[in-house]
């Protein structure tokens, strides 16, 4: 008898692991009568038989499905995403950072050359401003190895040096007077009084510009369009790059990089290398005096096993393969892979329980560097994972807890993993033949 039956609600979840504690990110589908959710591709033959025999309406996949239409609907979505938050920082913070304005031009940059929509005015207005700012006059203070050299070279005695050695690092001061403060710390007043003018000359940093990151990625985010615009600002923050070159061929990281889930200074610093090298070769022609610093950057690494991060395994990857290393390129490619999570994402570190955008976006760029695009499995699972991640805001939500050793206060990773993302997917579009 029909009147015997029990009302019955079908509620079918079915759960995806992504690695974020955000409530947004854990995708779930529940589907009851009034409801229309949005279902993975790979759960599309599931679904249709719940709808046939529930009849309730299921929506089709279509924006997350893993083509090279929805790739660039994606990044699309994400640029008004990234260029509130870079012109926020612009106005706000005014300067370029290693993460943010940057970031806006050459995700942008990147859109444009893929035939994205793209406010040219903006653009055009954002990177005069960007390279304005690294090319404006901000030189700090800091003890290098070069720095003692050069003091050494001007009669400072071996019992100054001694004191001054175990400051040697990556820490910048910012003025002067700050500079000669932690200097009295340690070698006292009197003896700072003496040699004060020639601790100051041979501690000035070439210009800042932000530092070597900073500068790489205004190299590398530059598009051939801007060459008669901006040629010799490029031209300029390729010099001030090669300038932060150390005596050794490295360069040595700068700003709140150092603050980044590293093994230790020796992967952080070779970060730092590998992308400065990628970012003065990518550039300009390879004059003489390039030729020679990169030789003494490529002979400073040789062949040095990466560190813990997925960017220096991704960066490794690059260079081998741009330097004609194909053997080790091939072995840094296979390792890649298989640190691709069952998500089809990427992590920053092994100890990551998930994926990341962040992670994601610089694996998928180095793999379109190798010639991978979206005809690849592996890409397509990449895309899928930040399909189906990407917030209602064009945004991805990344966690800095799986990225930085020391929180900040100002999570600054959502915009930075959204344009590593963007960048990631753009790199890995097929012939724009193939939709």
């Amino acid at each position: 008898r029909a009147d015997s039956f029990l009302p019955v609600r079908v509620d079918l979840r079915i759960s995806t692991h992504l690695p974020c504690d955000d409530e947004r990110f854990r995708r779930g589908l529940r589907i009851t009568a009034g409801c229309a959710p949005r279902i993975p591709s790979a759960l599309k033959p599931l679904t249709l038989l719940v709808a046939t025999l529930t009849g309730v309406q299921v929506l089709p996949a279509a924006d997350t499905e893993p083509t090279p239409l929805n790739a660039r609907a994606a990044v699309q979505r994400s640029l008004p995403f990234i260029a509130k938050a870079g012109t926020a920082w612009m106005k706000e913070r005014k300067c370029n950072s290693c993460h943010a304005v940057t970031f806006l031009v050459w995700s942008h940059n990147e859109a444009a050359a893929h035939g994205l929509e793209v406010d040219q005015k903006k653009l055009t207005d954002w990177t005069a401003w960007s390279l304005a700012d690294a090319l404006s006059d901000q030189h700090w203070f800091g003890l290098r190895v070069r720095t003692l050299d050069r003091l050494k070279a001007d009669g400072v005695p071996e019992t100054l040096l001694a004191k001054l050695r175990p400051l040697i690092s990556g820490k910048n001061y910012m003025k002067p007077q700050l500079f000669l403060d932690a200097m009295e710390k340690v070698i006292g007043a009197e003896d700072l009084a003496r040699w004060k003018d020639k601790l100051q000359h041979a501690a000035a940093l070439p210009n800042n510009g932000g530092g070597p990151d900073t500068l790489t990625q205004l190299l590398l985010g530059r598009m051939p369009k801007s060459e008669d615009t901006f040629a010799k600002d490029y031209e300029a923050v390729r010099s001030l790059l090669m300038e932060w070159q150390e005596p050794d061929g490295t360069w040595q990281t700068q700003g709140q990089l150092p603050e980044l889930k590293w093994t230790g200074e020796k992967e952080m610093n070779e970060a730092t290398t590998l992308w400065s090298i990628l970012g003065a070769s990518a550039a300009l022609p390879q004059n003489d005096e390039f030729i020679r610093s990169r030789e003494r950057m490529l002979a400073a690494l040789k062949n040095p096993e990466p560190g813990a991060t997925l960017q220096t395994l991704a960066l490794h990857l690059i260079v081998a393969r741009k330097f004609g290393e194909a053997a080790r390129a091939e072995k840094l490619l296979g390792d890649l892979l298989k640190r691709q999570n069952s998500d089809g994402g990427w992590g920053w570190v092994k100890e990551n329980a998930g994926s990341d955008a962040f992670a994601t976006g610089q694996a998928l760029y180095a793999l379109g560097l190798t010639g991978r695009d979206g005809n690849d499995p592996c890409v397509r699972r990449a895309w899928e994972y930040l399909l189906q991640a990407q917030g209602a805001d064009g945004g991805w939500d990344v966690q800095q807890t799986g990225i930085n050793q020391r929180p900040r206060k100002l999570n600054v990773y959502p915009c930075w993993g959204t344009a590593w993302a963007a960048i990631g997917m753009l790199h890995t579009l097929p012939p724009t033949t193939q939709r």
